[in-house]
């Protein structure tokens, strides 16, 4: 996964893919800073009690609708149906 020739990181792309598989799409997405890396996410889709089972390696949930990773900053917005 590629936006406008900025890399995603590794922990990002995993946790997004982990999203669209449990039907949220991206409704948003841009680079936040180039020279970091940093992303944005938006992605929309119906809460489930899975959610609160996600955990990986350098992501961190901030609250019930923003994650962030520990190695770009980026961050993955979620928008609840």
């Amino acid at each position: 996964m590629q936006i406008e020739k900025v890399k995603v990181c590794n922990p990002i792309e995993i946790l997004v893919d982990t999203l669209v598989k449990k039907g949220f799409e991206i409704v948003e997405s841009e680079v936040s800073d180039y020279h970091f890396h940093q992303l944005y996410f938006k992605l929309q889709g119906k809460y489930t009690d899975e959610l609160e089972q996600i955990h990986m390696d350098k992501i961190k949930k901030i609250d019930d609708t923003t994650f962030s990773c520990s190695c770009h900053w980026s961050i993955v917005e979620l928008i609840y149906k």
